[in-house]
């Protein structure tokens, strides 16, 4: 099952993936209304923290990501990045960026989470 989340892009990286950390990830955190953030705190999801546990943005914010390769070292393929007509794109998305991300909601031993499946820029 598929989840849509509308909102402001935050530190995207759909086309290539963050490899300034290990596991090297795609990934976009999303600044969303608190309808959305109700909904997503219900599936089992965690607005963005600060390392003292206090919300990071003054909006509801959400991390997803998408892991650049898999257990088996294969690569895995970059999400989707697709403008308003549905074609795709290939550009980076910049901060404040109108997006409406697809994600795959999934639980594993060590907790919710959500997969970065497709970005559509507004």
């Amino acid at each position: 099952m598929y989840e849509y989340v509308k909102g402001k892009a935050m530190y995207a990286n759909i086309t290539s993936p963050n490899t300034r950390f290990e596991p090297h990830k795609y990934g976009i955190t999303v600044l969303t209304d608190s309808d959305t953030a109700t909904k997503l705190e219900d599936l089992g999801l965690n607005q963005v923290r600060t390392r003292t546990g206090e919300l990071k943005y003054e909006e509801p914010a959400f991390t997803f990501s998408k892991r650049a390769s898999r257990n088996d070292g294969s690569a895995n393929t970059a999400p989707k990045l697709i403008n308003v007509d549905g074609d795709p794109i290939d550009v980076s998305v910049g901060n404040g960026s109108e997006v409406t991300v697809k994600i795959k909601p999934y639980k594993n031993d060590f907790g919710q989470f959500a997969e970065l499946m497709a970005v559509k820029v507004e």
